[in-house]
């Protein structure tokens, strides 16, 4: 991992398992390169739980071994990259050629799986899931299922990509961590 004297301004790439560590290389970048007022910093990260994470120690106060956080997280925009990639998308391709959000967001996601589930739960392979929507006067069940669905897959393009990609080109597999196929 770089240290603080070698960073430079623009675009910085981290990777690390020691999350204090990192703290303290986005603390040291922040403070030597300081955005004018009314910008946001841009912070990509992996997960949610990172995001959260991020916000809450770059707020923590701070310590002359630059181990402690900004005292303050303001003007930070920390965002999931498939999010970010999206809006770069919009905006080098124009708003008017992409849409707002991706279909494969969740939200939209979910409504397109309450579209197709009553579709595809003919099938004999799908009777557990039969049985489970049997008696949903009200839909709740089905909506349930489908933002369940919707998560898992929002999970997939992250962490499992490689399984969208077999199951796409018709591929009904799983991969082990080394890529493999089960």
């Amino acid at each position: 991992m770089p240290d603080a004297t070698s960073l430079s301004a623009g675009f910085m790439v981290v990777h690390g398992n020691r999350l204090d560590e990192l703290r303290s290389l986005v603390v040291s970048w922040m403070r030597r390169y300081p955005l004018a007022p009314l910008e946001n910093e841009i912070a990509l990260v992996q997960s949610n739980g990172i995001a959260q994470w991020l916000k809450l120690a770059l707020a923590e106060d701070a310590e002359d071994d630059d181990m402690g956080g900004c005292g303050i997280a303001a003007a930070i925009d920390v965002q999931l990259p498939g999010s970010f990639m999206w809006q770069l998308y919009r905006k080098v391709l124009g708003r008017d050629e992409i849409p707002a959000k991706s279909l494969l967001d969740k939200a939209p996601l979910t409504w397109r799986l309450m579209r197709l589930l009553p579709q595809l739960i003919n099938q004999p392979h799908f009777e557990p899931l039969q049985r489970f929507l049997t008696h949903d006067p009200d839909l709740r069940k089905r909506y349930q299922l489908a933002e369940r669905l919707a998560d898992l897959f929002d999970q997939y393009q992250v962490y499992r990509a490689d399984w969208l990609e077999d199951w796409a080109q018709g591929r009904h597999q799983l991969r082990n961590g080394r890529g493999e196929a089960k």
